[in-house]
């Protein structure tokens, strides 16, 4: 029997993640493509080396499509329980009950306002109002914590995980965990509808010790701040503002609310960690997407004092034709995100089927002394098939080619190059998310011709120092 995943050194644990997800990623490729009747058979059969066999596809299909988060796979289906409800999930090191101890040191008397240079494009009118703080936390401990509010798509309580750190820290990191997204039959299928206390259970021992949550990693900058871990299970990339809505193929009705979760969460958040002068929003897959698109509502939340770092694994908010201007303007109308993300962009996102890259471009600009960052591969297997459901105005499918995605890519890093402040980690091959589960291991080409680590990038850009990797 093998080892626990909790006994490995960093290196090994990531090692062991790395694995994991490339079956999920090589499942994902093949679920995509095998069941999309916009495919010819004959195409899709050539994609069957990636699925075990049809039957056991079938069985697959809501644990594997598009990264599922690794504690998930264990537990597909729970009821939620009530609101604010604070559940002790973690058997790590004994500790005071001191949730609150880690959060009330001073600000940094030098600590910048992410709110610097606010343009117009920010919405005036909307106003941030804290809520109670979160109490019961044990330090270094993972607690799930149930936010009242929140729910999943399927109408389901939800919440999220907390962890303080072991020792007094003004500094937090918030992170959003991905798992596909619904706007189809096929997509909606292998997107997680509900989480809670249940589906937490085994994410403290496992995701939530590995790559960048491991507070045994000497190497790793955020070890000793206070963490929080936002689930998914919106399908709407945490930025919908949307209730009841019908998609053809999919039973009931879905909650498209990541946004308002997100607003929820922050309420909490903010009041619990009331001494943060540093924050580090992040997140995979569609966690990516969330993190980007969430700054602004999180960077009003902590408008007090602390700036609001940006890292976005493998969520690109690329142009059109790579993501496909008929894509976007769908997703954008399904998930109500006109009321969120768009709101926030004001101006600067004219284009409703070009907005997501106009909001990119509108981060660094509003918001220039804090560091807005992405990191992903040069042909993403699962972002070139999730956006090959906008292939000849999305009548069709056909998956962006890695030459594809790569120029897109690097369009994103010339929109913004003119900000110092703003970068990209870009590592060839068709790798999906690194932060988790290649953390310690992940590199590329640097630009003195020597080779960069993303751990050590990533140190960097928490001390605000930014720069641009690959290729």
């Amino acid at each position: 029997m093998p080892p626990s995943i909790a006994t490995l050194d960093p290196a090994a644990r990531d090692d062991r993640l790395s694995t994991q997800a490339r079956l999920r990623s090589s499942l994902a490729r093949g679920a995509v493509a095998y069941d999309n009747p916009c495919i010819p058979w004959e195409s899709r059969h050539s994609f069957a080396h990636l699925l075990p066999r049809r039957v056991a596809w079938k069985k697959r299909m809501k644990t594997f499509l598009v990264l599922i988060p690794i504690a998930t796979i264990a537990v597909s289906v729970a009821a939620c329980s009530g609101d604010d409800t604070v559940v002790e999930a973690s058997g790590n090191d004994a500790g005071t009950n001191g949730g609150d101890s880690a959060a009330n040191d001073a600000a940094s008397t030098d600590a910048a306002t992410s709110a610097d240079a606010a343009s117009t494009g920010d919405s005036g009118a909307v106003t941030f109002t804290p809520g109670a703080p979160i109490t019961g936390l044990t330090p270094g401990s993972w607690t799930w914590v149930d936010v009242a509010g929140t729910k999943c798509r399927d109408g389901s309580a939800s919440g999220i995980g907390v962890s303080p750190a072991a020792t007094t820290s003004n500094k937090l990191m918030i992170f959003l965990e991905g798992g596909g997204a619904c706007f189809n039959s096929t997509t909606c299928g292998g997107n997680p509808a509900t989480y809670g206390a249940l589906q937490f259970a085994g994410f403290p021992n496992a995701e939530g010790i590995a790559g960048i949550f491991s507070r045994a990693d000497a190497a790793n900058a955020v070890k000793d701040w206070n963490m929080v871990y936002v689930p998914y299970c919106t399908g709407d990339v945490h930025g919908g503002s949307a209730t009841d809505v019908t998609v053809p193929g999919v039973v009931g009705t879905q909650q498209f609310v990541g946004y308002d979760n997100m607003t929820r969460d922050l309420e909490r958040i903010v009041p619990t960690f009331t001494g943060t002068n540093q924050v580090l929003l992040t997140g995979q897959s569609a966690g990516g997407f969330g993190a980007a698109l969430n700054y602004v509502q999180t960077a009003r939340a902590f408008s007090g004092g602390a700036p609001v770092t940006l890292i976005d694994d493998s969520g690109p908010l690329m142009a059109n034709p790579t993501l496909a201007s008929c894509l976007e303007s769908s997703m954008l109308t399904l998930w109500g995100m006109s009321s969120t993300v768009i709101r926030d962009c004001g101006t600067d996102c004219s284009d409703p089927g070009n907005a997501l890259s106009q909001y990119w471009v509108h981060l660094p600009k509003t918001y220039p002394s804090v560091p807005f960052t992405v990191i992903d591969s040069t042909g993403d297997g699962v972002i070139s098939n999730f956006f090959g459901f906008g292939a000849s105005n999305c009548t069709t499918y056909t998956a962006v080619t890695p030459e594809a995605y790569e120029a897109a890519m690097i369009d994103m890093r010339t929109k913004v190059s003119a900000d110092p402040s703003a970068g990209l980690f870009l590592f060839a091959g068709t790798d999906h998310t690194s932060l988790v589960q290649a953390y310690t291991t992940r590199t590329a080409p640097a630009s003195d011709g020597g080779t960069a680590k993303l751990e050590d990038w990533v140190s960097a850009v928490v001390n605000g120092a930014v720069t641009n990797v690959g290729p």
